[in-house]
């Protein structure tokens, strides 16, 4: 099955990142061996997967803290090791999941263009081994020169502690735990709903002091200068529509902010996504798009005739 890479706009063109490593064909877990080997046949540009250290060296691919929430298996995944790992099962499948070390055996013998992005999932701080851990793991993949190898995470003190190692590593932030739309019944950061409408614990949103351009424009800035170096900022969909309504292209900002930025929008699957969001974002100048329905993104636009609605 060939699978598509991209989207034509306005002679742009913009990459499609596979999310979990998913397309949208429903036939395998997130983040399994399974989905990437089929992502990776069907000739995808961009993919990204999320890792969770394991207590005895390794790494594995889960989005979730807890196993309970994505296989067989209880307990926190930081702490098991890599025989727990193999002796659970993604849920509704028979399939183990996938540790970094057997993902890296597969890419590193990849001989084609190929975009990965490692989304380190943990936010609190990192200490030096952790550090080494993970750029060491990550070494057959950064040594294949067919790959473009970015780290990306929410805490920005733990891509500048990877960068403090080592300068050469290309990251990306997503500053969500700073700066956000309201998301309904939301446990983590930030906690509040400010007075422009958004979450931010900013002492900058207590009150209306400037107009809300003005105030996404500043917090915007602070944030993606917070991780220098930074190659790609994600922003998620919700939010990139609130400040465009808002007054302010967050898009086309933040590429003004860092030059040669690649701004990615976050999840983008179709459905729910309404047709005209997407032609939105299209429209905004997003450089990619972050989605787990790829097959069902482009046939949308397809039956269209290839256009995105205005």
């Amino acid at each position: 099955m060939t699978l598509p890479t991209h989207l034509a706009y306005r002679d742009r063109r913009i990459l499609l990142k596979y999310h979990k490593l998913l397309s949208g064909s429903g036939r395998h877990a997130p983040n399994s061996l399974s989905a990437l080997r089929e992502v990776l046949d069907g000739g995808a540009e961009a993919v990204e997967f999320d890792v969770r250290p394991l207590v005895d060296g390794d790494f594995v691919l889960l989005h979730d803290p807890l196993l309970e929430h994505e296989t067989t298996g209880r307990g926190p995944v930081e702490a098991a090791t890599r025989a727990e790992i193999k002796a659970v099962r993604l849920r509704g499948t028979k399939e183990p999941p996938a540790l970094l070390s057997e993902v890296a055996e597969v890419l590193r013998e990849i001989r084609r263009p190929l975009k990965v992005q490692v989304d380190f999932k943990p936010i609190l701080p990192v200490e030096d081994h952790m550090v080494d851990r993970l750029l060491e793991a990550l070494a057959p993949l950064r040594t294949n020169p067919h790959l473009e190898v970015v780290v990306g995470c929410l805490a920005d003190w733990n891509l500048r502690a990877f960068r403090r190692a080592d300068p050469t590593l290309r990251v990306g932030f997503d500053p969500m735990l700073y700066l956000d739309a309201p998301v309904l019944d939301w446990p983590g950061l930030p906690v509040r709903l400010n007075a422009y409408g958004y979450m931010d614990d900013h002492p900058l949103g207590f009150r209306k002091l400037m107009n809300v351009r003005e105030y996404l424009a500043d917090r915007l800035e602070a944030l993606v200068r917070s991780v220098p170096g930074v190659v790609e900022v994600y922003l998620r969909k919700a939010f990139v529509l609130q400040a465009l309504r808002d007054g302010l292209n967050p898009i086309d900002y933040v590429k003004r902010v860092v030059e040669g930025v690649r701004v990615d929008v976050w999840t983008v699957n179709m459905p729910p996504t309404d047709p005209r969001e997407l032609a939105e974002l299209l429209e905004a100048g997003v450089d990619q798009i972050t989605t787990d329905t790829a097959l069902t993104l482009v046939q949308a636009v397809a039956r269209r005739g290839g256009q995105v609605p205005a």
